[in-house]
């Protein structure tokens, strides 16, 4: 984690830690995340459950891709009819062999957003304190919660952060395109395509995603007239907007006035004021050299702006976490890092009662607590705005920031 007797942004020395030790630290947190994580792990694969559901309908019926329901949940598919064809070889593997395969693939994506953070910050970990750092990181509850569910949060945001960070490779936009086909929210990644003048990427995106709904259009004509018609704003068919895993503008309103109906016109203004002022910073962070902090920003107004979030969503914290440790001008890094992570270990917007709408009754106090990440979001959009008064402007290159501090 350092080079030359410096510090790293861990603020570990390499006079602490040799090889050896590293490779103990390593094992120790696998070990205690092994025995911790099967007390935090639930959900039982349910949203994996889903997703071969709508691969199922396709192969049986296209037409019956949004009446179908899964037994015993009654969960309904709720993603674009390309997701559907994407899920169809997931509906022909056996449930167990596909359980692991889909779950090793989350553990690789989560590598990978680690590992491509990292590279982007500027930064180096010596391979122990890389995989302590990806073992210990299965505790935060975005992680844990992609992981439980058997989401796809992870899968997609390894997907957009490999294309869009290498400005180099002349296809960008096209994995990021097909992402959106599978799942709406990566759309708004096109936003920043689009203020930073990367008219290449966004039309590649673009036509990547006309193309997955054009698909959808031809192989199941009636399921994709229905949802672009009328599922694709039907909130009522994700779950109660309330619930205090929403971490989003909407059900902060909602838990807040207490009106089940939405945010109204006041969650639309901050949809609005999120939607330009997020950009705009995103696009400062970008210009500059902070390719990571912007494409994280960017993230970020997603999961503010749509009217459903969910906490296995905010996977975008690792990234966006690394970012407020190279691009803001705190001093002493290790407090900032404590506390970011540990919020989403800690995940206190479970502390505060919930389910059944019992987040209308929250007090003040709780209403705290309960939009934890909201707050956490706050907070680092404040610091990376300071951070570009503070600091001075990063030369433009087509590489990745070269590491300051190094751990080899």
């Amino acid at each position: 984690m350092v080079a030359s007797g410096r510090a790293s942004i861990f603020g570990v020395t390499r006079g602490r830690w040799d090889s050896a030790t590293r490779w103990w630290f390593a094992a120790l947190v696998c070990v205690a995340v092994g025995i911790l994580l099967p007390m935090l792990w639930r959900h039982s694969l349910v949203d994996l459950k889903v997703y071969r559901l709508g691969g199922s309908a396709l192969l049986d019926d296209p037409s019956t891709l949004y009446s179908a329901r899964m037994e015993g949940s009654g969960l309904p598919f709720t993603y674009p009819p390309f997701a559907g064809l994407v899920m169809v070889p997931v509906s022909l593997v056996p449930w167990s062999l596909v359980a692991a395969l889909w779950t090793a693939a989350s553990l690789i994506s989560l590598a990978l957003v680690w590992r491509l953070s990292l590279r982007y910050a500027g930064s180096r970990l010596h391979v122990a304190a890389f995989v302590a750092v990806v073992a210990g990181s299965l505790v935060l509850e975005p992680v844990r919660e992609t992981l439980g569910f058997g989401q796809i949060n992870l899968m997609l945001c390894a997907l957009i952060m490999y294309d869009l960070l290498d400005v180099k490779h002349p296809r960008r936009g096209i994995w990021l395109g097909i992402a959106a086909g599978i799942k709406l929210t990566p759309l708004v990644f096109l936003g920043l395509l689009f203020v930073t003048r990367q008219w290449r990427a966004l039309i590649h995106a673009s036509a990547a995603f006309a193309g997955t709904v054009l698909l959808g259009f031809l192989l199941a004509p009636e399921a994709a007239t229905e949802y672009w018609t009328s599922l694709v704003s039907d909130t009522t068919r994700i779950g109660g907007l309330a619930f205090s895993s929403n971490q989003s503008w909407n059900a902060f309103l909602i838990r807040l006035s207490g009106d089940l109906n939405g945010g109204g016109r006041l969650w639309q203004g901050l949809v609005l004021v999120s939607v330009l002022a997020g950009l705009w910073l995103a696009r400062a962070l970008w210009m500059r050299g902070d390719r990571l902090a912007g494409l994280s920003v960017c993230g970020l107004i997603g999961l503010l702006c749509s009217p459903v979030s969910w906490s296995h969503h905010w996977v975008w914290a690792i990234p966006l976490g690394v970012s407020l440790l190279t691009s803001t001008p705190l001093r002493r890094k290790v407090p900032l890092t404590v506390a970011w992570f540990g919020l989403f270990a800690l995940a206190p917007i479970w502390w505060p009662p919930n389910h059944e709408d019992r987040e209308l009754t929250w007090s003040f106090g709780e209403q705290f607590t309960g939009n934890g990440y909201l707050i956490a979001a706050i907070v680092a959009v404040l610091l990376l705005a300071l951070g570009l008064r503070s600091r001075a402007p990063l030369a433009p290159s087509d590489h990745p920031r070269a590491p300051a501090v190094l751990d080899t």
